[in-house]
């Protein structure tokens, strides 16, 4: 009989880095394990009905979806009691597991500790950098932190950074490399270019953090120099974050060279078109956004805040504080140098197969913790 596993994802399963590092897992291993998926939203995204089509079931407990802000933010504070009671009734209804493997951040504490008496392999997994916010904040945090602590029997990393910002203690954390989709992000499939229109691309959720309103600082000091330059933004919204953007994109005068597409778009076409990828997020625990465009031979400019961990050759990092028109010089001279042509990068130990031997490992290992 196969083993069964429950992924804990960190939202819904769009079309986002923690996602594809789950969807990749499941792909590569369901025809030894049988994978089911907690989610945290009633929305049917990007990769719903591929996971469905691999035998395992999807789980949900939504959280607050409604528009107003301020209940967003009670309802992330008081949801803990009510998330342990409902996890607890998912393992009992839908189990036995063998493993839990917790996407999810600081909220994977209470998981992991409704499921401690009922499957023995329980995965903490970190992908953040994390920002301190305010008091309250940090005070839950530091409190989660002492329950994975306690209940967590295996400790994962996409980095060191990340390893460092999360848990309590790091001299028990396993650094394992986010993997991309070799198949679907391969140049190969795409006709060479010997020169690329200016096109910018820009991956991520429409928030703060990835830091979309600085790539149109960027691109309005490129375009002053190449009108014909366009940029894409590929994303989800997220609190309302894209309209905001919108109405800079229009301040500019720029609606007709920046555009926005949706999360579910065709990224490895996009990327094969384009001159660079900019990543200009203000933190990051990995950002497999990175391998994808050096797969597909696009250089990459990145803030200085991003791990270099997914450097293979093709990314430069660029700290913020120098500015948008620093950014767009620097992108201008290498356009006028390369013209955006491809560059082959060497991304071997981060392709599916080298990591996912290690999922398949632990997945099939037995727990090294005493069991609380």
């Amino acid at each position: 009989m196969m083993k069964k596993i429950l992924l804990v994802s960190c939202g819904g399963l769009g079309n986002g880095g923690v996602q594809a590092v789950m969807m990749s897992i499941v792909r590569k291993l369901h025809t030894k394990y049988t994978f089911d998926v907690l989610l945290f939203t009633s929305e049917q995204r990007t990769y719903d009905e591929e996971f469905l089509s691999y035998g395992g079931s999807i789980l949900r407990i939504p959280y607050y979806e409604g528009k107003s802000c301020l209940r967003r933010k009670i309802d992330y504070y008081v949801r803990g009691r009510k998330l342990y009671h409902k996890v607890k009734t998912l393992i009992h209804k839908n189990g036995p597991y063998d493993v839990i493997h917790c996407n999810n951040e600081f909220e994977s504490a209470l998981i992991l500790k409704a499921a401690s008496k009922h499957i023995p392999i329980r995965i903490a997994h970190t992908h953040i950098i994390n920002t301190k916010g305010n008091l309250l904040a940090q005070c839950l945090n530091i409190h989660r932190k002492s329950i994975i602590e306690q209940y967590a029997t295996v400790k994962l990393a996409c980095s060191e950074e990340a390893s460092r910002s999360f848990f309590k203690r790091t001299d028990n954390v396993e650094i394992v490399n986010n993997p991309y989709d070799e198949n679907r992000f391969n140049i190969s499939r795409f006709e060479k270019r010997a020169e690329k229109e200016f096109l910018l691309l820009q991956i991520g959720s429409f928030c703060n953090n990835k830091n979309q309103s600085f790539s149109i600082d960027v691109f309005n000091a490129i375009h002053q120099t190449y009108a014909n330059a366009k940029l894409i933004f590929v994303g989800f919204q997220y609190d309302g974050y894209r309209r905001y953007l919108e109405k800079e994109v229009a301040a500019y005068g720029l609606e007709k060279s920046i555009l926005f597409y949706p999360d579910n778009a065709d990224t490895p076409r996009l990327l094969s078109q384009s001159a660079f990828l900019l990543f200009p997020s203000h933190h990051e625990g990995f950002g497999i956004v990175l391998l994808e465009a050096q797969a597909m031979g696009v250089r990459c400019y990145a803030s200085d805040s991003v791990p270099q961990q997914a450097n293979c050759g093709g990314v430069q990092f660029l700290p913020l504080e120098k500015g948008a028109r620093y950014w767009a010089q620097v992108i201008i001279n290498n356009y006028e140098q390369t013209k955006g042509c491809w560059t082959d990068y060497d991304l071997s130990k981060f392709t599916t197969k080298a990591v996912i031997a290690i999922y398949d490992k632990l997945y099939n290992s037995q727990s090294s913790q005493n069991q609380t």
